[in-house]
């Protein structure tokens, strides 16, 4: 490394790590707000697991919606736009249900909601890229990754200390954050874009197709394990203690977020292909192991999903860094929101197929299978993709 490359990494300004923490902070107000159908509609509308269920997925067609629209169109806007509508839109999402306690009012609360935080992560991720210097890229965008899932872990506690509609209230005041926003630049300039088809064309088609299904397979298993496991332990198929049933959730909601913030000291000196296949293959050997003690030691059971969701959401968090670096600057943001709409679209069908194949072949061992194999289809798709930490210039 050159002399005046070292001198510009260590005088790393006071102000480029204050953009980081704003973006960090969106991100774990983001993520506090999508827990709210596990957590707020149990105690603030006494619903029933499959209102759940239905809320959750209503929320992630939002997610969808967001990541393609909101997400592709920053390459075009520019980033300060699309995240300012990314904020707008979850903090008005989180006030319809303040004053308006109807089940249809909630569908809307959770379609805007939802859109707003599947904009929010993509567009914050990329400008977490573009703030950052190419020796510690991997390690913000890890712990913006991390701090995402550490809303998950705050919400209960928000919600426990000041009661249930202070999550909404949270929400809400999230439209005074849109202030700092002015004081941030611009990544980037406003410019013409031919959409989403760009990343399908050409050389790009191998590495889209790559990077997509295995960020699809990669959410497919985080949720499995997040939204799918719990119906075994509360059928009692998978038989634990009563207090590890009752904080399955915050368990796992604590694993995941000290799993991307594993990935955070790693990811600028492995590699970031290297330790995705690495963390993806371990966690398809530790859902194949829970297939075998599911049924005899079950609390091993437990602890080796936990292990397993460690692990991949290291790999969600290595995912979401080469999503953004494998593109040019004028297609990242279209990139991320590509590769992060296919892992919406794993993430809402895995409860879906893991279900199915419980009901269709009547062994609970069966769907840890098809976790096992999912994680291991996530290691050698990445495989298939170049490593991306050598990119200095984007």
């Amino acid at each position: 490394m050159e002399n005046s490359e070292i001198q510009h990494l260590a005088k790393r300004s006071k102000t480029d790590w204050l953009k980081e923490i704003y973006l960090f902070y969106t991100q774990l107000a983001a993520g506090s707000l999508l827990i709210i159908p596990a957590i707020v509609l149990p105690l603030y509308y006494k619903s029933s697991v499959s209102t759940e269920e239905y809320m959750f997925f209503i929320e992630f067609l939002g997610m969808l919606a967001g990541s393609v629209w909101i997400s592709g169109a920053s390459d075009k806007v520019g980033r300060k736009p699309a995240l300012a509508i990314s904020i707008a839109l979850y903090s008005v999402g989180s006030f319809i249900p303040f004053i308006d306690r109807s089940f249809y009012a909630l569908i809307l609360s959770m379609l805007i909601m939802g859109s707003g935080i599947g904009a929010n992560v993509p567009v914050a991720n990329a400008m977490m890229n573009e703030f950052s210097e190419p020796s510690v890229r991997g390690t913000v965008m890890s712990i913006g990754n991390a701090i995402f899932n550490l809303g998950f872990v705050v919400a209960p506690l928000f919600i426990f200390f000041f009661g249930v509609k202070f999550i909404f209230i949270f929400g809400i005041v999230q439209l005074f954050t849109l202030a700092p926003i002015l004081r941030i630049p611009e990544t980037k300039k406003p410019s013409q874009s031919s959409g989403f088809r760009d990343l399908y064309i050409g050389e790009r088609l191998k590495k889209t197709l790559a990077i997509s299904f295995a960020t699809f397979f990669v959410f497919f298993v985080v949720y499995g394990i997040v939204d799918w496991f719990p119906t075994l332990l509360s059928r009692g198929l998978v038989k634990v203690p009563g207090i590890l049933q009752k904080d399955y959730i915050l368990i796992t909601n604590l694993g995941a977020f000290l799993g991307a913030l594993f990935m955070a000291p790693l990811v600028d000196r492995t590699g970031r292909r290297t330790l995705g296949i690495a963390v993806s293959s371990i966690a398809g050997v530790a859902e194949l192991l829970t297939l075998f003690f599911s049924r005899i030691m079950p609390v091993l059971a437990v602890a080796l999903t936990f292990i397993s969701l460690f692990f991949m959401e290291g790999a969600l968090a290595i995912v979401t860094i080469m999503a953004s670096e494998l593109y040019d600057h004028g297609m990242r943001g279209r990139g991320l929101g590509n590769s992060l709409a296919w892992g919406r679209i794993g993430g809402m069908t895995s409860p879906l197929v893991l279900g199915s194949v419980l009901e269709i072949f009547r062994n609970p061992g069966l769907p840890f299978i098809v976790l096992g194999m999912s994680s291991i289809c996530a290691a050698v798709l990445l495989h298939n993709l170049p490593e991306t930490m050598q990119i200095k210039k984007l």
